[in-house]
């Protein structure tokens, strides 16, 4: 599906109602967002951390590769993991960081940027959010499901 965003009320809507979507599964939630430097990758992460009550300040991991985020207001997410994968040279990078153990558990989320420098680990059944920069400045969301 392909959704266009002109700003950030709009953003936080179009978060609100992916939120309000998600179901629990046998297995972590993991949502990939993929685009450009500075399409808002971050920002609709940032988005969605709000919709959690994270309260502390989200930025991109670039340095770190992974945050983590405890979730108390919300009956089955119970923490929030953002990746970036933008400095990993291959999925093996990935692994090392525990990849397998936190997509076990069901009450994680998981948001992978820049999930193609990792491709070929096996992320089950992710939401795919690709992001682009429209001449307008708006942005356009296309989500898919694997």
């Amino acid at each position: 599906m392909k959704y266009q965003i002109n700003n950030l009320d709009e953003l936080h809507t179009w978060t609100s109602n992916l939120m309000n979507a998600l179901e629990q599964k046998s297995e972590a939630t993991i949502i990939t967002l993929q685009g450009e430097v500075g399409v808002g990758k971050t920002t609709l992460t940032q988005s969605i951390g709000q919709l959690l009550g994270i309260t502390e300040s989200i930025t991109s991991p670039t340095f770190v590769i992974q945050k983590e985020y405890t979730i108390d207001n919300h009956s089955w997410i119970k923490k929030m993991i953002h990746i970036d994968a933008y400095r990993l040279e291959k999925k093996e990078d990935l692994e090392y960081l525990g990849l397998k153990e936190i997509i076990a558990d069901p009450n994680n989320l998981i948001l992978i940027e820049w999930p193609e420098m990792v491709q070929g680990i096996d992320i089950p059944k992710p939401i795919h959010l690709g992001l682009s920069i429209n001449d307008d400045h708006s942005r356009t969301i296309i989500k898919t499901t694997m």
